[in-house]
C-alpha cells in the first residue's frame, strides 16, 4: 500500500488500519526507482504485476491475490521469522 493511497485502496483497508500499516515491514518492499514511478499509488493488482519486473526476488515473492490487512500481517510474521535467520546474535547470558 502506497503512503499516500487512492481511494481505491480503502476497499480492504479501514482508515485506521492505513495509518496503522502503512509503514510496517510486512507492507514494503524494495523497487528500483523507475519501477516505484511506473506504479506510483496505483492498486495492488497493477503493482503485483509490476513486482514481478523487479530484480529483488524478496519483491518478486510478492503473489498473494489480494492486498488485505491480513496479507500484510502474514508477510510481517514471514519477514520477522526470515530476519531472525539472517541476522542471528550470540548474545552472552548474563
Amino acid at each position: 500500500m502506497p503512503e499516500s493511497p487512492s481511494s481505491n485502496w480503502w476497499q480492504n483497508f479501514t482508515d485506521n488500519q492505513i495509518e496503522e500499516m502503512v509503514y510496517r515491514l510486512g507492507n514494503l518492499t524494495p523497487l528500483e526507482p523507475s519501477l516505484n514511478r511506473q506504479v506510483g499509488n496505483e492498486i495492488y493488482a497493477i503493482k503485483r504485476d509490476t513486482y514481478q519486473q523487479s530484480v529483488y526476488t524478496l519483491t518478486k515473492n510478492i503473489l498473494a491475490e489480494e492486498w488485505t490487512p491480513n496479507t500484510v500481517a502474514t508477510r510481517q510474521k514471514y519477514l520477522a521469522q526470515r530476519a531472525v535467520h539472517i541476522w542471528k546474535s550470540d548474545f552472552p547470558d548474563d
